[in-house]
Formats: C-alpha cells, sequence, structure tokens
C-alpha cells in the first residue's frame, strides 16, 4: 500500500490522525502568510522559527502514527 493510501485510510478511519493533520496544515498556512510579510522584524522571525519547530513535531507525530499503523496492517 502506498503512503498516499495510508493516509487517505487513516484520515477516514482516525480522528486523532486527521486533527494531526489538520493541525500541521494550519501551521504551514500561517507560517507561508507570516513569510510574505515585509518588512520582516525580528519579532516576526522568531516566531516564524517557533511555528516550524511546532510543525515538525506534529509532522513527526503523523510519520510515527503513519509507521504504527502500516505495521498494524502487516502483521
Amino acid at each position: 500500500m502506498s503512503r498516499e493510501e495510508l493516509v487517505k485510510e487513516l484520515m477516514e478511519k482516525d480522528p486523532s490522525f486527521r486533527e494531526l493533520k489538520k493541525k500541521h496544515e494550519e501551521l504551514d498556512k500561517k507560517i507561508r502568510k507570516l513569510e510574505k510579510h515585509h518588512p520582516m522584524t525580528h519579532d516576526l522571525e522568531l516566531e516564524i522559527e517557533k511555528l516550524k519547530k511546532e510543525k515538525l513535531y506534529y509532522k513527526d507525530l503523523i510519520e510515527e502514527r503513519l509507521r504504527a499503523y502500516e505495521k498494524e496492517r502487516n502483521g
């Protein structure tokens, strides 16, 4: 099963996985919006870095859940 198929299946079956994906996507949108801001201030750069770390945290949780789910499926 491909990664995309695993994601789709988990999105349909697992509300907590959907929430992780939603939070990750929200952070991505927020980061992109802030990165377009000009002039870029030091505080804004710090905020973007904080959001990027949080986004990475959610990506790690998503990947961990995908690996666990794939293991469950394959026995």
